[in-house]
């Protein structure tokens, strides 16, 4: 089949993009009708027994109600991270229902059923500085029938490259409602040209985007598919897998045609594929990504008994990508490896193969040549990062176990990320030079982008994208310093005071810095209080002992 997609598509397809951009993006999109939807949100029970609870029929549901008596309780359902920092009129939506009719309204007044947002969790609500949405439509007029929340405006303090939205229920020992919560959805206008020091980069296996014989059948659905989802996502930088670009077929023009060439630019290596080769490529915005160049990584060694060219899927090597990242006015070279290992999961050769291009891999990165570069190994591993386990068998180490074991010098900052109840195989590791700078808890599987795309599964990718944030903004700072912080503080940003939860009051004093490294202040703590209204605006560094974390003051 001719893969050359006609001009008339093309034109739809090109306006379609447009009215995507120019309209509101969306940030967050969740039933919570699907255990894996609910499962996206954290339920944090502060008081009593009960918790948020999942329900295929009515979303999250929480109650104080239990076998005829009403308990009290606390309980938060509190969402994932979101990237607020470079969006602006951002608004939140949902459906809720109160009941039964005899209480579907008590507790109103007393503020038992309210909706909060965050620019800093914690880990914990009560440690939180939150900031109550308004507006919240609570005029329910029949019990079970669900109203639209009204779209509640997420505020400038609330807003960060970590923000978070909340659900509170509170229920006291007397009658009250169950409260029932469902299609959660934030959305927000990108803004344009800010420069900001924050970068989100996606990780995606596309699966045999544009070779006909394997994949997707609908070729044409599938390469729109993939432009929707990339646009949706807003991310600055996606490194995909199994990408096929040959002369007759140029995948990642007419992508980028879809996507809109003022805007970005992609790069693969080798620059044309034969058909169906499995290829590892990079999507990027212009302004934000400077291109340097690039090489296969194909000169490593033989290991686990297999050649270096076999042990990499017979020569589907490492792509080596030498970017600049445009960080306001800093620019940061980082080294983008981009992966795709053997796959095959339960073959004991396959296992053996990746085990042996891990190694293999490891000793070039580890070498002069690369061993003081922002790196970053991204991509399909095909296995598990989490050093004690492999898809292979229950028996088996990770094949990447050598990184895992290397924490001083490599860190899996998507370890801890599961699907169906496992570890997922599309992986990010990052070297101690970029360490400091990814932002923490920000990995995060895209699953609201694949909801929106109907039938995804069958018409895009058997994968899921993986997006993480880094931060440049303290580029001054002695970066490696930063890795070993054991404390939190909040409120983050704060405008006069902060306190500093992890430390012990008084026992020693603390550092403040600015961004470009130049200590401006030492004092003992009060309280694990500092007063910090006569900071000018900016980041800093505060640092206790041999600990750090960052802070923003505002104004």
């Amino acid at each position: 089949m001719q893969r050359h997609i006609s001009f008339f598509i093309l034109i739809l397809l090109s306006g379609f993009r447009a009215c995507l951009v120019q309209a509101q993006s969306s940030i967050l999109e969740q039933t919570l009708l699907t255990q894996e939807s609910f499962n996206t949100f954290t339920a944090v029970s502060v008081s009593g027994s009960q918790t948020w609870n999942f329900n295929a029929s009515y979303g999250a549901v929480c109650s104080g109600y239990v076998s005829g008596q009403n308990f009290e309780n606390e309980d938060w359902l509190i969402s994932p991270a979101m990237d607020l920092s470079q969006a602006d009129n951002v608004k939140l939506s949902f459906e809720h229902t109160r009941g039964s009719a005899a209480v579907m309204n008590l507790g109103v007044a007393e503020g038992r059923y309210k909706v909060f947002a965050t620019d800093n969790f914690t880990g914990d609500p009560l440690t939180t500085a939150w900031v109550e949405l308004d507006g919240l439509n609570q005029n329910l007029t029949s019990a079970w029938q669900y109203i639209p929340s009204g779209e509640l405006f997420i505020p400038a303090a609330a807003k960060s490259a970590t923000s978070r939205i909340a659900f509170r229920y509170l229920s006291p020992a007397t009658p009250g409602a169950t409260w029932e919560v469902k299609n959660v959805k934030v959305i927000g206008q990108p803004q344009e040209g800010t420069g900001s020091a924050i970068f989100k980069i996606t990780n995606w296996n596309a699966e045999w985007l544009g070779c006909t014989t394997f994949g997707p059948t609908d070729e044409t659905l599938q390469i729109s598919n993939v432009a929707t989802a990339m646009l949706l996502m807003n991310s600055d930088l996606y490194c995909l897998q199994e990408i096929t670009n040959t002369q007759a077929t140029p995948v990642l023009e007419t992508l980028v045609s879809l996507m809109g060439t003022d805007v970005w630019e992609a790069r693969i290596i080798p620059a044309v594929t034969d058909e169906c080769d499995q290829r590892q490529a990079i999507v990027y915005k212009k302004e934000r990504v400077q291109y340097i160049g690039g090489n296969l990584l194909n000169n490593g060694i033989a290991a686990q008994g297999n050649s270096y060219y076999y042990n990499w899927a017979s020569g589907r090597y490492p792509a080596l990508y030498n970017l600049n990242l445009i960080a306001g006015n800093d620019v940061v070279p980082v080294s983008i490896v981009n992966i795709h290992a053997k796959s095959e999961d339960g073959n004991a050769m396959s296992y053996t193969r990746r085990l042996g291009g891990s190694e293999a891999l490891k000793a070039i990165l580890d070498g002069v040549a690369y061993n003081s570069r922002n790196l970053m190994i991204i991509g399909d591993f095909n296995d598990y990062l989490n050093g004690t386990s492999s898809v292979a068998c229950s028996c088996a180490d990770s094949p990447y176990k050598n990184f895992v074991d290397d924490a001083s010098h490599y860190t899996g900052i998507t370890a801890n990320l599961t699907t169906n109840n496992h570890p997922v195989i599309e992986n990010t590791m990052i070297s101690d030079e970029l360490a400091a700078h990814y932002i923490p808890g920000s990995a995060a599987r895209e699953v609201s982008v694949t909801q929106a795309i109907g039938n995804y599964s069958n018409t895009t990718s058997d994968h899921y994208p993986i997006s993480t944030m880094f931060d440049f903004t303290a580029l001054g700072v002695q970066q490696p310093d930063l890795i070993d912080s054991k404390f939190v503080i909040y409120p983050n940003p704060a405008s006069s005071q902060i306190t500093i939860a992890g430390a012990a009051a008084g026992a020693l004093p603390v550092a403040i810095y600015d961004f470009t490294g130049r200590q401006i202040r030492v004092q003992q703590l009060a309280q694990n209080k500092i007063d910090v209204s006569g900071l000018p605006t900016g980041v800093y560094i505060l640092r206790a002992g041999k600990q750090y974390a960052k802070f923003v003051k505002r104004r």
